[in-house]
């Protein structure tokens, strides 16, 4: 019984294992891997000077909603006013069709992606997974080509690294 005992002791032994990347550790084969290092990377100098251009650019263009005349702080929330093209706050958009449309019961205005709004039907409102499309508003339309103060804002974020 003994003799089987040190056998499997032996056979599951570190020091003695079948893998061929552990006895090449043990060895020091790995021990002068260098330091992984990106070949782009980003110095914080750079970083930083970054934030302050999109700090600056925060600063100077101040956006005023065409709705309610409040600046627009979160300018990716933002969306194009159909009429003048100038940037309104989400909320302002979703007051305006609040106030043009009539809603019935169990409906909800939502917005619904690529600038389009929808009416949505939920047969018990409790339940948000569940629900009908009644109506797509388009708010902004996809053919006309795109704000330039959104142009702006997107090539400066695009520069981030």
């Amino acid at each position: 019984m003994n003799r089987n005992r040190e056998r499997d002791r032996d056979r599951h032994s570190k020091k003695k294992s079948g893998n061929w990347k552990n006895s090449r550790r043990e060895t020091g084969s790995f021990s002068a891997k260098k330091q992984f290092r990106p070949p782009h990377s980003v110095t914080l100098e750079q970083i930083r000077a970054e934030e302050e251009a999109i700090q600056l650019f925060k600063s100077t263009n101040r956006p005023v909603c065409a709705h309610c005349g409040q600046p627009i702080v979160d300018m990716s929330s933002a969306l194009v006013d159909a009429k003048e093209g100038k940037p309104i706050h989400f909320d302002c958009a979703l007051e305006i069709l609040s106030d043009s449309e009539k809603l019935g019961d169990n409906e909800k205005i939502i917005y619904i992606g690529k600038g389009r709004f929808g009416i949505l039907y939920f047969p018990n409102i409790h339940d948000a997974r569940h629900f009908e499309i009644r109506k797509i508003i388009e708010w902004e339309d996809a053919k006309i080509e795109r704000a330039s103060w959104r142009t702006t804002m997107s090539e400066l974020y695009s520069r981030i690294k």
